[in-house]
């Protein structure tokens, strides 16, 4: 007998569970091995259970999907990754490409394409929905934009993204002088060099490019 395809399911919406449930325990082709609501049991299934797919929830409480999967690639475990979404966001798609995710699916059309997603990435293959990967081609110039800020942000030092930061957060150079106990003259040199780093020109750009990113520089690690 074939060896069955195991799975875990971690979606914090009970319905959409059940529904997701009920599609798996149809195929004899899987095996159903635990089920989650959260981030938080999501890791501790995986330290128990030994999965060759985990269908995966960005938004979840207590850890989102995004983090289970850092958790996941920093820890080499071998689980293949499935993510489901309701948002239409670039930067969550941007995240899920960088961590290789091998599918992407929006909870609208998942439960029609599931089985066709789950074969192929247990196969070794990476499976986007037609409605995801029309999304990211509608989107492909902002896609690249953003992929564009991300390597800039990436050159920023810890300090640097600490005062961006602030700056999305409308701190003044004095306010922020004042927060990080740092002179103003110190504070008026990072940001020079933010800018620099950045190709930005002009203390007032800086501003509009941190109001405009805000979200996406926030969710960098300051470390």
């Amino acid at each position: 007998m074939t060896n069955k395809i195991r799975i875990i399911i971690a979606d914090d919406h009970p319905l959409f569970r059940m529904g997701v449930k009920s599609l798996l325990n149809s195929n004899p082709e899987f095996q159903l091995i635990g089920e989650a609501e959260d981030g938080e049991n999501t890791l501790v299934l995986l330290e128990n259970k030994n999965c060759d797919i985990i269908i995966l929830d960005i938004d979840m409480p207590n850890k989102n999907g995004i983090e289970v999967a850092e958790y996941i690639r920093s820890n080499d475990i071998n689980t293949r990754i499935v993510f489901l979404t309701s948002h239409s966001d670039l930067q969550l798609f941007n995240k899920a490409m960088d961590l290789n995710v091998r599918g992407f699916l929006f909870k609208e059309s998942a439960l029609e394409e599931l089985n066709k997603c789950i074969n192929e990435v247990y196969r070794g293959n990476q499976y986007i929905s037609p409605v995801c990967r029309k999304f990211l081609n509608e989107n492909d110039e902002k896609l690249s934009q953003l992929k564009k800020v991300q390597k800039s942000i990436k050159l920023l030092t810890p300090t640097e993204l600490k005062i961006l930061k602030l700056i999305a957060n409308h701190y003044t150079t004095k306010s922020i002088a004042e927060e990080l106990f740092n002179s103003y003259k110190t504070i008026e040199n990072h940001r020079f060099n933010i800018c620099q780093k950045l190709n930005i020109k002009g203390s007032n750009n800086l501003l509009s490019f941190a109001l405009n990113n805000k979200e996406y520089i926030e969710s960098f690690d300051n470390t």
